[in-house]
């Protein structure tokens, strides 16, 4: 689905527009998901965060995109969601931020559905979610260059340090990770471009579900 297909009203979510600034934004917040999520508002940029409020299991949607408007323009408050496409969130999942050992996924890749004319994009629990975990999500999964790259401080041990998107990232370390159709395909155009056929064979395998590719069964069939 393209992000046309969004939804296109004008957004009253405004968090984005005091440029990172948790407590400049913290004025003008309305929680869009109060029963799910607490915003925990910081001092300094990008330092607010995204907290469960009740429990969720690994694969549940946490909540979906159904606030999502396109985006003409790529900015941190961005979400990519096809290779040329990108929306404005516009809800409280802004503030679920990067982690390399993320605890959600943002599935961009799910076919739009025919009765509502939407996407079933959401949010969805990586692994069991605690009431009081922080949210985070694997940037890369969804970006293939970041208009504004950061050095990760999640402290995880498989941290990445500069995240700029997938792109810049080896395959390998991508292949440990949930990733968006998109990004597959992107990855993969690469990996082949730079004769990698094998490196970009290896990325896919699997992910035929994902990418909405027939099984190697079905295709021999």
């Amino acid at each position: 689905m393209s992000s046309a297909d969004v939804a296109s009203s004008p957004s009253t979510y405004a968090g984005h527009l005091s440029n990172g600034d948790g407590m400049a934004a913290s004025r003008a917040y309305r929680p869009t998901h109060p029963e799910l999520f607490e915003v925990r508002f910081e001092e300094g940029a990008y330092n607010s965060s995204l907290v469960a409020l009740r429990s969720f299991k690994k694969d549940e949607v946490i909540a979906a995109m159904t606030a999502a408007t396109p985006s003409s323009q790529i900015r941190y408050s961005t979400v990519q969601v096809s290779e040329q496409s990108h929306i404005e969130l516009n809800s409280d999942l802004l503030y679920c931020n990067h982690s390399c050992s993320p605890s959600v996924r943002f599935d961009v890749s799910t076919p739009a559905s025919e009765a509502s004319g939407r996407g079933a994009w959401a949010a969805r629990a990586e692994q069991d979610i605690a009431k009081g975990d922080v949210l985070t999500f694997f940037y890369p999964s969804t970006e293939w260059h970041m208009s504004q790259p950061f050095q990760c401080n999640c402290g995880s041990s498989q941290c990445l340090g500069m995240i700029s998107g997938a792109q810049h990232i080896d395959a390998k370390k991508l292949a440990r990770y949930f990733l968006n159709a998109h990004i597959l395909r992107l990855k993969e155009a690469q990996l082949v471009q730079a004769g990698d056929a094998e490196g970009a064979r290896m990325l896919v395998d699997g992910r035929n579900d994902v990418l909405g590719r027939a099984q190697p069964d079905e295709q021999t069939a």
